[in-house]
This record gives C-alpha cells, structure tokens and sequence, in this order.
C-alpha cells in the first residue's frame, strides 16, 4: 500500500541530501529521475528510461562527472551527478538533450548551481516544457489532470518500444558501414601496382609489414570504427562525439598493435577512415542526404588544427607534429579541416568513372592511387625523405595521370619501372593510400546509401 507520508518525506530527505552533496563539492547538481505518473515509481519501464538517460548523462559529460550515486526510494530511481562544469552550460546541454533524444521526454532533468538554485529554461530565453501528450505547456496538463496516468504510461512504453527499435537500427547501419569501411582497406591493399606501397606481390617499401600483416591489422580495426559509427549515431554535439571518436580511436590503435606485433600499418587510417564512417553515421541519423557528408566533416572538425597548439616537445612527438613544427605542414587535418574536398570533388570521380569503363575494381584503384599522389601532400614520404622528394613524386604522378594513367599504351612497363624505382628509394605514399581506402568506402556507400535510409 502507498504511503504518502513515507513519499514525502523521501522528497524531503533527498532534497536535503542533495544539498548538502553541493556543499561537500561546491559544484553544480544534476539529477535524472522518469516522469512517470501514478503511485508505483518503481515499475520496470520507469527503471529503464532512468538508466537509460543516466548513461546519456555520462557519455555527455564523462570526464567532468566528479561523483554520481542512485537513490532509489518510493519516489523511483533518481540519479544524482555533481558536475565540474559551469551550470548553464550543464543546463544547455540537458536541454538538448531533452528536446532531441527520443526518451527526452519521458524525464525530468534538474540542474543546480552551486548555491542549490534550480536553473530554467527560461533563463536562457526559452519557454516552459510542453506536455509530451499535447501543445499545451507540461504544468498545466499536470495541474488540470488533462490527461490520465494510463494515457501518460501507454504514451511512455511507446517511446520505450521506439528507442528499442532505435537501437536496433543503430546496431544494423554500425554494422553495415564497418563492413564497407573493412571493404575499402582490403581493396586498397589488394591494388597493384602500388607504387612502393604493401601489396598482395610485394612488402613495397616495407621490412616489417607485408599482406597479411595488412589483413589482420584491417580485421583488428573494425570494430573499433563500428563502435564510433554507433556513437554518432545519436543527438550527442558534434564537438562532444569528436572527441569521444578520437578516444575511441586510440583503443583502436591498442588493438592494431597487439594484431600486427608493434607495427604501424593502419594509423592514419583509423583518423580518416573514423572520420568517414562516423560522419555517415551521422548523416543517416539526422536523414540527409550523401551530399551533406563535407558540411558535417568540416562542422565536427572545425577545431582540429588547434592539435598543433597543444604539442609537447617534451614527449615523443608524431610524423605530423614533427613536420608541422619544422614546416608549418598540417597533412591530412588540413584536408579534413576541408570537409576531404580532395575525394568529394576528386578521387570518388576518379574512382567512379574508371570503374564504369573498365569494369575492374583493381584497375579502378590504381587510376585513383596516381591521382591521389600527384595531389595530396604526402606526409609519409616527406618524413621518409623531404619535401623535394614529395614534389618530385606529385609531379611526375600529374605527368602520368594527365596522360591516361591507366589507359596509357606502355602503362605495364611504365609502372614496373615506378614501382621498382619507389621501392629502391623507400618511397611509400602512405597518405594517399588511406584517402585510397576512404575513397572506395565512399564510392561503395554511395551505391546503397538511399537503401540505407529506407532498409533502416
């Protein structure tokens, strides 16, 4: 039987806990409890949106969490969260959060600032919440009974039901879109002649890696390319999800190592290639089109050479951190920084036309691997050699391309002599290799990406 008295003073014990939590921290309160109608809080459903959205609340603000407990009482499972964090900026992105999350509204998210006042939303210019049931604003509704508990129950189990099916959505276009990512880095593999690069004939320019390390270390990534593209795959900002896919790819790079025994094949990759699936991921999120792939790379990485502000010479520095510090060279964050105009307005072109005439995947591959290296500023042939060498290389791969790449009559001994040059002079177009990769994923996605909408 439901005690009234014990509820209340649930209420008021927890109130007071939680003041004195913003005592002990002198930090901002967060609380997320279900709106859930009737006496029994404590029901399954009611549960279960809690977790649910504490774990939003927690991929949101991670690392500024300080301390975070459950009180779980007649009042149902509330999480508390005290926060590092300005309030407003807590409140904003809890407001966000509300408004775009299938279950946003389904539950009541509280901030305090760190003297215990509750912020509004009508301190940031914003009007009250409106019923999840109807326009009219929440308190009223809830002050005229306007609607029965039932109605608000049936209301919520269907946003319940929806946000399964949500996963199970997220779950299938992860997955699709780290299979095509795998596709694109064993076809670039697979290509021949490579120019110096690892191949299925030869290790290229490489002691330490050959084809098969190429393989494993490409089975290795994927599910740490799956788990960005399910990250995304969500209302999370953009600026947030960036960051968490950066920390994402790092466990990647762990799992590459352990696979390839310490060598380095598939790095940059995971940057671009992460870049490219999760920016799909959240283009097919937010229902737009393929072509709205570039704005949101550009939006998500507007930020990115401010890498080069936070080098510490004091620690091991990488290829591009080196190279930006001697020659002020950004590399591959400078094409993405331009939203990879060098494939949305270049290599997919590329790759796309030479498929269509020739019917040939590797051949395809190749067209595109020359184009790549007469445009990209390489960074792996520069820090294996300079900045001549990289010149030497675009022009004379300009020089071939403009004349027909492939196409050319002599191409077969044009290119054995190449690739025998690059290999004896350790030249290996790393760089382009992965904008190769994306390239393909690209192209492929584009095939089905209208399938990928409608299917899921």
């Amino acid at each position: 039987m439901f005690n009234i008295n014990q509820f209340l003073q649930d209420r008021e014990d927890r109130v007071e806990y939680q003041n004195s939590l913003i005592s002990k921290f002198n930090m901002p309160l967060l609380t997320v409890r279900t709106n859930y109608p009737g006496e029994n809080k404590k029901e399954v459903i009611a549960n279960e949106i809690a977790d649910i959205m504490a774990q939003e609340i927690e991929i949101l603000f991670e690392k500024k969490i300080i301390h975070n407990e459950i009180i779980d009482k007649l009042e149902g499972k509330i999480y508390l969260f005290i926060i590092k964090d300005n309030p407003e900026n807590i409140k904003l992105q809890t407001i966000k959060l509300e408004e775009n999350h299938i279950l946003g509204r389904c539950v009541d998210i509280d901030v305090y600032d760190e003297k215990g006042s509750g912020m509004s939303r009508q301190q940031f210019g914003l009007g009250k919440r409106k019923c999840m049931l109807c326009d009219e604003l929440a308190f009223i509704c809830g002050r005229t009974m306007k609607h029965s508990h039932s109605e608000i129950k049936e209301h919520i189990t269907k946003k319940y039901i929806l946000f399964q099916n949500y996963l199970m959505k997220r779950e299938k276009i992860s997955s699709a879109l780290a299979d095509t990512a795998l596709e694109g880095m064993i076809y670039e593999v697979s290509s021949f002649p490579s120019f110096g690069l690892v191949s299925p004939v030869t290790k290229g320019s490489h002691d330490d890696m050959d084809f098969f390390t190429f393989l494993d270390s490409s089975f290795a990534i994927k599910n740490g390319l799956k788990e960005m593209a399910e990250t995304i795959y969500s209302p999370l900002p953009l600026d947030i999800a960036f960051k968490k896919l950066r920390t994402i790819g790092k466990k990647a790079e762990i799992e590459m190592f352990k696979a390839t025994k310490n060598v380095n094949t598939h790095k940059g990759m995971i940057f671009l290639l992460g870049i490219a699936v999760s920016t799909t991921s959240r283009a097919l999120y937010e229902k737009k089109e393929f072509s709205d792939i570039p704005a949101i790379i550009k939006e998500m990485t507007k930020d990115i050479l401010k890498d080069f502000d936070k080098i510490n010479t004091s620690k091991a520095l990488t290829h591009g951190e080196k190279l930006f510090l001697e020659h002020g060279f950004t590399g591959i964050r400078g094409e993405i920084q331009n939203g990879l105009d060098i494939v949305f307005n270049g290599s997919l072109q590329i790759f796309s036309e030479t498929y269509e005439a020739t019917e040939s995947f590797n051949k395809a591959a190749v067209q595109t691997l020359i184009y790549l290296m007469g445009k990209v500023m390489d960074s792996t042939i520069v820090y294996r050699h300079d900045f001549d060498m990289l010149e030497k290389v675009k022009t004379e791969m300009e020089e071939i391309f403009q004349k027909g790449g492939i196409y050319l009559e002599n191409s077969t001994v044009i290119f054995k002599e190449l690739e025998d040059r690059y290999i004896q002079k350790r030249i290996s177009p790393g760089g382009s290799a992965d904008l190769l990769a994306v390239t393909i994923f690209f192209y492929k996605i584009s095939k089905y990406y209208k399938k990928l909408q409608m299917q899921f």
